[in-house]
């Protein structure tokens, strides 16, 4: 009888304690505030990644509007050279640019052609056009993600190999000789 009494008090001791709460809160706690800290970080280098393609793009669509740039690899050239925080750009980088009907728009809604390592695929179109047509462009680049658990978490479009799919678009029209 006396040793449960023993174990009755040491457990009624135990569950009075508050050594270690603040331990038992912080192994919670800490995992949810890193991630959190971490998707964040994620987002804005992805986010940075976009908006420094869509100004290299920008700045490209410039050149081949005066004339400069007649072929794809140039055009791809272009856009890596102005843009930073891609690595590997010039292996993950499709660009993409044809005619666009104006009496039909037919093809502006056509799912954007990027890298697929997986058959070993790099497609291109790239047709010029003539004077005053209007252009439409199609940047895709593959980025692999900062952290790779967050890419399930973000709203990109992802691949196969759970890589990122940033794309960027622009019209123009083809300016007389």
């Amino acid at each position: 009888m006396k040793r449960s009494a023993n174990l009755f008090a040491a457990l009624s001791r135990f569950a009075r304690a508050e050594a270690g709460v603040s331990t038992v809160e912080f192994t919670i706690v800490f995992p949810l505030v890193l991630s959190v800290l971490l998707t964040s970080i994620d987002a804005g280098i992805t986010q940075l990644r976009q908006t420094f393609l869509h100004r290299a793009v920008d700045l490209s669509v410039r050149e081949v509007r005066l004339g400069n740039v007649s072929e794809s690899a140039r055009m791809s050239e272009l856009i890596c050279e102005r843009t930073s925080l891609l690595p590997s750009c010039l292996q993950n980088i499709t660009v993409e640019m044809r005619p666009i009907d104006t009496q039909t728009f037919s093809g502006l809604d056509a799912p954007v052609q990027c890298i697929n390592r997986e058959q070993a695929i790099t497609p291109a179109v790239f047709n010029t056009g003539v004077e005053r047509d209007l252009m439409l462009i199609k940047v895709c680049i593959v980025a692999e993600p900062f952290i790779r658990l967050n890419a399930f978490i973000s709203q990109l479009p992802i691949n196969a190999e759970g890589q990122y799919i940033l794309v960027s678009n622009s019209v123009f029209v083809n300016e007389p000789r």
